[in-house]
């Protein structure tokens, strides 16, 4: 779900340089779309999936119209806004017969435990009497899909024309309007397919947890700063950074996730936690990201390709000679 998140704020920070503070917002989008459908209106989980898509990426449009004449801090201030707005919305008791408010929703996953599973996609039931530990490896897969699906429509874009006018826009928006680009089309799309992009693993997680509350941490502005994060971490700009932004933060915190007990964590790292409140994963993982930012300001994958260059040299080729074509003049007439 992280990796996925990730992947969509890079397209849009990344790839076009429009900052967003609120993709917890979209990624909230994604969990209360498929919550409410499940539990409301008795869809399978699997049809919310492009509900979730189509939602998002409406809002995600709306959203980028003050970016068409604002940005930097002050578009980041506008997303950060939404980020602080949709945990108040759900819960505002206009609408809390449908989003039931701040205790959330339940069973808004498939229920495997029946023995006769009544979710099919549209008439078939691929995955036949899930139960027990067999549902693991369904989630698995699934969330593995998702990956791949936001990975190739990420690379689809950045590796066609349309992603050469957001790095336009991302180095120089005049000169890219004055080139030909459409800014306000350009960025109304890249604004509404990254925000749907992210809404995917936000409906994935509904599904999977099977439970949705509003003061869940992903769907605060502490999500957003974690999917920000895990891009900065792998390299922003980079189709594999944050891929391997989220693989790097998922082993730190399950690395850590036994050291809430003060005993059992390494004594030589105990020092630096003893005096804090600070989750030691959390921790561990913020040192890690200002070192990196020490070290390589360009992420991991930046990291690596100063690794290669330093030990790979690349020789240009030579120049070649132009070559002299004589021809033989015929001696002038006497």
């Amino acid at each position: 779900m992280l990796m996925a998140a990730a992947m969509s704020l890079n397209l849009l920070l990344g790839f076009t340089g429009q900052i967003s503070l609120g993709h917890s917002a979209f990624f909230g989008i994604g969990v209360y779309t498929t919550a409410i459908g499940v539990t409301r209106w008795g869809w399978s989980p699997f049809v919310t999936l492009p509900v979730a898509f189509a939602v998002a990426f409406v809002v995600g449009v709306l959203v980028s119209l003050p970016a068409l004449r604002i940005k930097g801090v002050y578009l980041a201030l506008v997303t950060l806004a939404l980020g602080l707005v949709f945990p108040a919305f759900v819960k505002w008791p206009k609408i809390e017969w449908l989003t039931n408010g701040s205790r959330g929703l339940d069973k808004t996953g498939f229920k495997f435990n029946k023995a006769n599973p009544t979710y099919e996609l549209f008439g078939w039931n691929p995955w036949g009497n899930l139960r027990g530990q067999n549902v693991k490896p369904f989630y698995f897969w699934v969330g593995v899909s998702i990956v791949a699906l936001v990975y190739l429509v990420c690379r689809g874009i950045v590796k066609s024309r349309m992603g050469r006018s957001l790095v336009a826009i991302r180095d120089n928006s005049t000169a890219a309007a004055v080139m030909g680009v459409n800014l306000a089309v350009t960025k109304g799309i890249v604004f509404g397919l990254s925000a749907a992009m992210c809404a995917l693993p936000g409906s994935l997680s509904a599904i999977r947890t099977g439970t949705v509350t509003p003061d869940s941490a992903l769907l605060t502005v502490a999500g957003s700063i974690t999917f920000l994060v895990i891009m900065v971490v792998g390299g922003s700009g980079s189709l594999w950074g944050p891929v391997l932004g989220a693989v790097v933060y998922q082993f730190i915190i399950e690395r850590t996730s036994g050291w809430s007990d003060p005993n059992r964590i390494p004594g030589a790292v105990r020092p630096l936690f003893s005096w804090s409140d600070v989750a030691p994963g959390s921790g561990i993982f913020a040192l890690t990201l200002i070192l990196l930012m020490f070290f390589a300001p360009f992420g991991i994958v930046g990291l690596w390709h100063k690794a290669v260059a330093t030990v790979v040299t690349v020789v240009p080729k030579p120049a070649g000679t132009a070559s002299v074509v004589h021809q033989e003049t015929a001696p002038p007439e006497s």
